[in-house]
């Protein structure tokens, strides 16, 4: 008696999606052929008494990828610089990453990988959302709760693509430039925001993240009044755990553990007035980096691989509303933040151009590797630090000018609605 079978596994991995399908056994000239399966189909946990683990499994995706692109992307900003001899991370500081680029495009959870784990936390997000949309209250106990949760999470993971991307794709569509995403991200936001029975906490986390992506699209008096309902104190943040690498604090780990990055030297000894600035809590760690060469710096920030990451918070609400306001409302803000300090003197000025100035310099320090600095950097024209053409000192070769991060081959080649390039 003789066996035979034929198994075929196809892995379509794109921003846009990941798809998984499993073969069948083939046919063959034997006495018995035998069908052993050994994966369970996605669609068979797409059931309604699923729906809380579905959602869950998102949140915890897009916990993951956020703890990532808060790397990433710094390092890119320059609110890290690379401490390393690996020849895979210097074009992520070296701003020259291209679209070839394998880290930063395919590279998973527990590293410097972004586009795939934001993507892949985006599908999850709008999968469930949909899903849940579906199903019925009689079917799903609490849903209302848990299409508000899934919609906001969604919406921060349109924010990072549109932010932290060139130009990204949604579920095999076609090539969207980031004002489109920051509409998708607006749109699950609204839905969150929308829902009947939406938690306190969902709620306050959506509208901060519909300013955001409303000010992204120059919806500057939406955003501030969106900002406006966020009550002062609000935090929500993204959950770590030392229990599994992909769950870690990314930052706490790669900076003061390993060493792998050093705080650069444009956010090392930040004061006012002469006064220290506690909110960018960075020393000298008196050694170097894995490069020795390196003179490490740490953050004083996270302080554990436990430390949570805000995703959300009321200092950037009131932040949004200083940019919206201007003047002496501006003013006031910025001084409501510094107060949490007493040693920090008060900002004073008239001059609109310096008050929006200092409005840039208090989100540079107020929000200090949460994720903002590298669409701040393309929102405002921060200028590039150390500048193109310069000689990059680790690996060789000189500064590139991305400020956002190409559209990876990994969606390019195998989306069929975006144009092949190169």
């Amino acid at each position: 008696m003789t066996y035979c079978s034929l198994a075929r596994t196809r892995r379509l991995a794109t921003g846009a999606a990941l798809l998984l399908t499993s073969g069948a056994l083939a046919a063959c000239d034997s006495l018995l052929s035998a069908d052993a399966p050994s994966r369970i189909l996605a669609e068979t946990l797409l059931e309604p008494s699923n729906a809380t683990v579905l959602v869950s499994g998102a949140v915890a995706d897009f916990e993951c990828a956020f703890g990532n692109y808060v790397l990433s992307t710094g390092t890119i900003a320059d609110e890290f610089s690379d401490a390393q001899a690996n020849a895979a991370t210097w074009d992520i500081d070296r701003r020259s990453s291209n679209p070839t680029s394998a880290l930063y495009a395919t590279g998973g959870c527990g590293g410097f990988g972004v586009y795939t784990p934001v993507s892949v936390a985006r599908f999850q997000g709008d999968q469930a959302l949909k899903l849940l949309t579906q199903w019925t209250d009689a079917q799903v106990p609490g849903r209302n709760g848990l299409i508000a949760r899934a919609a906001a999470y969604a919406g921060y993971s349109h924010i990072l693509l549109g932010e932290g991307f060139c130009s990204a794709a949604v579920d095999l569509g076609p090539e969207l430039t980031p004002a489109q995403v920051f509409a998708l991200a607006e749109a699950r936001f609204t839905t969150a925001i929308n829902t009947a029975g939406v938690p306190d906490s969902i709620r306050y986390m959506a509208l901060i993240g519909r300013a955001r992506a409303r000010i992204n699209q120059g919806k500057r008096p939406e955003a501030a009044a969106d900002a406006a309902l966020v009550p002062n104190g609000f935090v929500l943040n993204a959950r770590t755990t030392a229990a599994a690498g992909r769950a870690e604090n990314r930052l706490f780990r790669v900076n003061n553990t390993s060493g792998t990055v050093t705080v650069d030297s444009q956010f090392r000894n930040l004061t006012i007035g002469g006064v220290p600035d506690p909110r960018v809590p960075v020393v000298d760690a008196g050694r170097g980096g894995s490069l020795p060469a390196v003179r490490l710096w740490s953050q004083g920030k996270y302080t554990s691989l436990t430390a949570p990451i805000p995703i959300a918070t009321w200092r950037e609400a009131l932040l949004i509303r200083a940019e919206v306001a201007g003047g002496q409302t501006a003013v006031q803000l910025i001084n409501q933040l510094r107060s949490r300090f007493p040693a920090l003197p008060a900002f004073a000025s008239t001059d609109e151009a310096t008050i929006q100035a200092q409005v840039q310099e208090e989100r540079r320090r107020e929000l200090f590797l949460e994720g903002h600095r590298l669409y701040d950097t393309i929102r405002f024209n921060v200028p590039l630090r150390p500048p193109a053409g310069a000689a990059f000192p680790n690996g060789g070769g000189t500064y590139g000018t991305n400020k956002c991060l190409p559209l990876p081959d990994i969606e390019r080649l195998n989306n069929p609605n975006i144009a092949r390039t190169g």
